[in-house]
């Protein structure tokens, strides 16, 4: 038995010896889609399902049904190396403590009674009043375990964190929805977005957390960095986590990064932009050959599977597309498959194959 350890120890340190030189844009990870998700209660389900038409295509409860572990479970059952954290702006705090939709729900009540939901900060939800379970609250409690687990696994390879801002909601939308009660979301402006910066330093140690100036070092960009010095190695990153912004006036935030302001974030941005290290193609399908030259100089984010369709029909296109694009980040909902539907599922050993 004590052999046996020691082999695997063996294992392990050549392991990370031989990971250590790979250049950071060959370094490909699994990640997850809307990584906090749970499946709406059933009987929300079929209230949506009963007024679906009025939703719109985008709000189809059938691209709802899908649910993720917690972060840590995906960290070590799953190999997952990237999340995805949808936020919205409560400045005081109570903004999303009621749900809506429970409303018109039997035996749903609009009072969430859950505490962390009145504190100020920013909340973790898909859609606001109508899909709402989370394993996670706000972005301080995902956070938090996942500066507890990086912790605990000090030499983990690179973590990329995908946070989208959330501008709008159903009530911005519809006056009607909003005298029934549901919020219109906080747009996110220069306020709001010092108030996340503060938020993610604050729950990130310093040691763990890579800026886009710190990626960029003494060069005049990241661009310049690259094109003159080629891609760091792995090694540089250890036990580093990465953020990265979408979402709601994200190219203002390039914006102020390309003015030379130290920020916590980096952006999926234009290609031509000299600040951006990561790029965003979703769909893969028929841009492989794109995806794949833009990986000798950029980091690219897609996704294998959408909306619940690919794993309901087994479908493996996209899957397929997304893989042999050699994209650097693979996102999906099916890291473990959904055998209500189907056994589609996408691994890292299959991402490392290509």
């Amino acid at each position: 038995m004590k052999f046996s350890v020691f082999l695997f120890w063996i294992f392990s340190v050549y392991s990370l010896a031989q990971n250590s030189h790979i250049p950071l844009n060959e370094y490909r990870v699994l990640a997850s889609h809307n990584s906090y998700k749970v499946k709406p209660d059933p009987r929300v389900s079929v209230f949506l399902n009963r007024v679906k038409k009025k939703l719109g295509e985008e709000n189809d409860p059938i691209q709802l049904e899908y649910s993720h572990e917690s972060l840590s479970i995906q960290l070590d059952s799953f190999d997952v190396r990237g999340f995805e954290l949808d936020i919205y702006a409560d400045p005081i705090g109570g903004r999303y403590y009621k749900r809506s939709i429970n409303g018109f729900v039997c035996g749903k009540r609009k009072r969430s009674k859950i505490t962390e939901l009145k504190q100020p900060g920013f909340k973790i939800i898909h859609i606001p009043d109508v899909d709402y379970e989370t394993n996670y609250y706000s972005l301080k409690s995902a956070l938090s375990e996942l500066v507890l687990w990086s912790n605990n696994n000090p030499a983990h390879s690179p973590v990329y964190v995908n946070i989208e801002a959330k501008g709008s909601a159903m009530g911005n939308k519809s006056r009607f929805l909003r005298l029934i009660g549901f919020k219109n979301a906080i747009p996110f402006d220069s306020i709001i977005y010092d108030d996340l910066n503060n938020e993610i330093i604050q729950s990130i140690p310093a040691n763990k957390l890579i800026s886009p100036r710190q990626f960029q070092g003494n060069f005049t960009s990241i661009r310049d960095r690259i094109d003159s010095a080629g891609w760091p190695h792995m090694s540089e990153f250890d036990g580093k986590i990465f953020f990265i912004l979408e979402g709601d006036r994200s190219d203002w935030y390039a914006e102020q990064l390309n003015k030379g302001k130290d920020l916590p974030m980096f952006v999926y941005g234009n290609k031509e932009d000299p600040m951006t290290l990561f790029v965003m193609r979703n769909q893969p399908i028929g841009i492989e050959e794109e995806i794949r030259e833009l990986t000798t100089k950029f980091i690219v984010r897609t996704r294998s599977d959408a909306g619940t369709m690919d794993a309901r029909t087994n479908d493996q296109t996209r899957k397929i597309a997304a893989i042999k694009s050699g994209a650097q980040i693979i996102s999906t909902d099916y890291y473990r498959p959904d055998l209500n539907l189907s056994d589609f599922s996408v691994t890292l050993k299959e991402i490392n194959e290509e």
